[in-house]
């Protein structure tokens, strides 16, 4: 399991109909092959066609320490929607459904990753990658970090 991993109890997470919509574009956009699952090579080539250039690297894998609970270098759409189901319900930093909404519709423009305050982190396992936390550098000028 991941760094401060919390698995919901469910198989199958309920988003509001205009979250999952954002929480599926977004995935389609970064699953390139089309395979139901995105790899980290999948990630780092969306992220970095975006705005961030050079530094998708550090929203892709500050995005897989965070998302990829199992640690298998390959996010699947279920484990993709457990994370976003994990940030709407965190009973101690719940964000809003328009809050989660804007900062998707921000991420499929090119934005960088944020850490969302869900007790997940974006620091901690993928590969050997320190300091990768992308709210730290990036994402400060594009609005991300911790609300």
């Amino acid at each position: 399991m991941g760094c401060g991993s919390t698995k919901m109890a469910s198989s199958t997470p309920e988003l509001p109909p205009a979250v999952l919509e954002k929480v599926d574009e977004l995935f389609k956009k970064m699953d390139f092959d089309k395979d139901g699952k995105v790899d980290l090579s999948e990630a780092e080539k969306f992220w970095s066609s975006g705005k961030l250039g050079k530094f998708g690297k550090m929203s892709a894998r500050a995005m897989f320490n965070e998302v990829d609970d199992d640690e298998n270098k390959a996010i699947t759409h279920a484990e993709w929607v457990e994370f976003w189901a994990n940030v709407r319900n965190n009973s101690e930093n719940k964000y809003s459904d328009e809050e989660i909404v804007d900062e998707l519709k921000a991420m499929i423009e090119g934005e960088a990753w944020r850490d969302w305050d869900d007790g997940r982190s974006t620091t901690h396992h993928t590969a050997g990658a320190a300091g990768t936390d992308a709210t730290a550098g990036a994402a400060g000028a594009a609005g991300g970090g911790d609300k």
